[in-house]
């Protein structure tokens, strides 16, 4: 008994990394950013770029990205972003560990790490963010109020 839940424990640990890494092996086509901004999908590509310049190991077996937090009304946290947790599945430790947790601007594609409201930047990034205001007609100027929703300050 114990070793088929230790085996069924390991597939799904298996499963979780191979997600990330699809995830992370498909692309966001800026063409296809309708001017309503981002859907969920297309915001966990903005931070798997995002996330491939910060100090993760995210090709670690048991990484993973969580993007479906939603309040009691299954709706976003924080309005007009959607939000992402990071975390790995230890297995040695048997629990979860969660590295962080993400919230992607709909109409921009900034991304901030709202644990240490720490904006997360890059020259890729930025000209995927770039691509995306161009679609959406929006700049972060124009999101500053829902951003104040974040609880963080614009820090550069």
């Amino acid at each position: 008994m114990l070793i088929r839940q230790v085996r069924g424990w390991m597939l799904s640990l298996s499963l979780a990394s191979v997600t990330l890494a699809a995830c992370a092996a498909g692309t966001l086509q800026p063409a296809e950013v309708k001017a309503s901004g981002l859907t969920r999908e297309q915001a966990q590509a903005v931070l798997q770029v995002a996330l491939k310049y910060q100090d993760y190991s995210l090709n670690k077996p048991g990484v993973f990205v969580d993007g479906d937090l939603q309040d009691e009304h299954g709706q976003p946290p924080h309005p007009g972003y959607f939000d992402f947790s990071l975390g790995y599945n230890a297995p040695k430790a048997g629990a979860t560990e969660y590295w962080g947790l993400f919230s992607v601007s709909i109409a921009t594609g900034d991304v901030w790490e709202i644990n240490r409201c720490k904006r997360l930047t890059g020259s890729e990034l930025r000209t995927l963010q770039a691509q995306i205001m161009a679609r959406t007609g929006k700049t972060l100027v124009d999101e500053e109020p829902q951003r104040q929703g974040l609880g963080c300050e614009d820090q550069q």
